[in-house]
């Protein structure tokens, strides 16, 4: 509790102790006026804040995916290899040093605090209609609702360990030992004099529930609006809903949003074509990318990027004879993909995902890296999918094979969506539930590998 209560201070008492001027200066300028807040300049720019901040390299830019990875079972940290990681990689987290975990949660919460300044101020905005409002708020707390799911699979155990009907709620000596969520922000009074208040987790039900009731909203809100290149969209909400129903296994919903975001993206989102998938898997703005978040040549993480972490730059070449082979020696490369992860990308002949496994670099190692993002210009230049078509089609898959009485027949139609893309081929090999399960979730191990899901579908499960 004092830890968490010490975090929460840090971070939400930062903003008032900066000053642009003289250090001894006893105004806080950050305390000014705050009229361009009513304008729609203001709250647009504010909104942007809440954007730059998940796309920082300890958000999604960087550190969830990382953590992620490090923590799965596809990929394996060189030790020494100069990046942050490695106790993650480890299982080696302690009181004393929990790795990436700090800068993760305060990242997260910047972002849920200047995302709750958003929707607390979008009343008071002067000379912007009703639908800019509402997309506006809509966005904010689309985004505020995903940071606490994000929140809730880093740092709390999923709902079948914290919730009292879970099937593993019961596990150990203290029933309800997992039961607890994270802290809920509420409204900017706590967030401007967090000492005021006695901070303490949430219960998981609790957590959840709220963040079901944001993107509940936010759906709502953004309802006949039209998609924004880098802002997340309608469909991408319906679809943050079916992953969320998905980890809370209430198959019926997870199929009522999914379907939904498939009703609201056709015509703008489908599938890359097979024959196409190598020259454009990674390009910007693809027709598969509901949502991505953008860098540009004079807003990227450098260093700091996912891409710089996990491999170096390749040469990207269908065909060639140095296809694969890296070209520059930029970056740590820290990452490598463990050889039974190589088996299984490269196990069928015809899956183009086999062409994801690239060279690593490493003198006189055949250690294997992963491609899946790739900076055209500069290798750490490149945009960051937060939710994927074939996501939605691989959770819809899994939710009708397990809801009850699961349906193989149901499934299958959304199984064959991402197979006939990545392999030229439809239909599961067996013909039984439990069976055509292990497939779909072989198929989410393979299609979403590097972005933020394989560790949590173990864990979750």
């Amino acid at each position: 509790m004092k830890k968490i209560r010490i975090y929460l201070a840090a971070l939400l008492l930062l903003p008032g102790l900066s000053s642009c001027g003289d250090f001894l200066d006893k105004e806080s300028y950050t305390d000014q006026d705050r009229e361009i807040l009513k304008t729609p300049e203001g709250i647009e720019a504010l909104l942007n804040g809440v954007y730059d901040i998940f796309q920082h390299a300890n958000y999604y830019g960087r550190n969830l995916m990382a953590y992620e990875a490090a923590k799965g079972n596809d990929f394996f940290v060189r030790v020494s290899s100069g990046n942050s990681f490695e106790r993650e990689n480890r299982y080696a987290e302690s009181t004393a040093s929990s790795g990436a975990a700090s800068g993760l949660w305060l990242k997260i919460y910047g972002g849920i605090r200047t995302a709750t300044d958003v929707i607390e101020a979008i009343g008071g905005v002067q000379g912007m209609g009703d639908d800019d409002l509402h997309r506006v708020e809509g966005e904010a707390r689309a985004l505020r609702g995903l940071a606490y799911f994000d929140l809730m699979r880093l740092f709390a155990y999923p709902p079948r360990f914290s919730f009292p009907d879970g099937e593993e709620y019961d596990i150990g000596a203290t029933p309800g030992a997992y039961a607890w969520g994270v802290p809920i922000l509420d409204g900017m009074d706590m967030a401007n004099n967090i000492l005021d208040y006695e901070v303490r987790r949430d219960s998981a039900v609790t957590v959840y529930g709220y963040i079901e009731g944001e993107l509940l909203e936010a759906k709502r809100l953004l309802t006949g609006t039209a998609p924004r290149q880098g802002h997340v969209n309608y469909v991408a909400v319906c679809g943050l809903l079916a992953r969320l129903y998905l980890y809370m296994e209430r198959w019926d919903d997870v199929i009522e949003q999914g379907e939904e975001a498939l009703r609201a993206a056709a015509g703008t989102y489908r599938m890359i074509p097979y024959d196409t998938y190598k020259t454009s898997y990674y390009k910007p703005f693809n027709s598969e990318n509901i949502w991505e978040l953008v860098y540009s040549l004079s807003d990227n993480n450098g260093g700091n990027s996912l891409n710089y972490l996990v491999r170096k730059p390749t040469y990207e070449n269908p065909g060639a004879e140095n296809d694969g082979q890296v070209s520059q020696a930029v970056g740590y490369a820290a990452y490598g993909l463990f050889p039974a992860t190589v088996a299984l990308l490269q196990s069928d002949p015809d899956d183009v995902r086999g062409y994801l496994v690239c060279d690593l670099g490493i003198a006189n190692k055949d250690y294997k890296g992963y491609r899946k993002y790739v900076g055209e210009t500069y290798h750490y230049v490149y945009n960051q999918p937060v939710i994927r078509l074939p996501e939605i089609y691989l959770t819809l898959a899994e939710a009708y094979l397990c809801k009850e009485g699961g349906s193989v027949a149901l499934a299958e139609p959304y199984y064959n969506c991402v197979r006939e893309a990545r392999a030229n081929t439809t239909g599961f090999e067996s013909s039984s539930v439990s069976g055509a399960l292990a497939e779909v979730l072989a198929e989410r191990r393979r299609e979403l590998m590097l972005e933020g899901h394989n560790y949590w579908d173990y864990f979750r499960r």
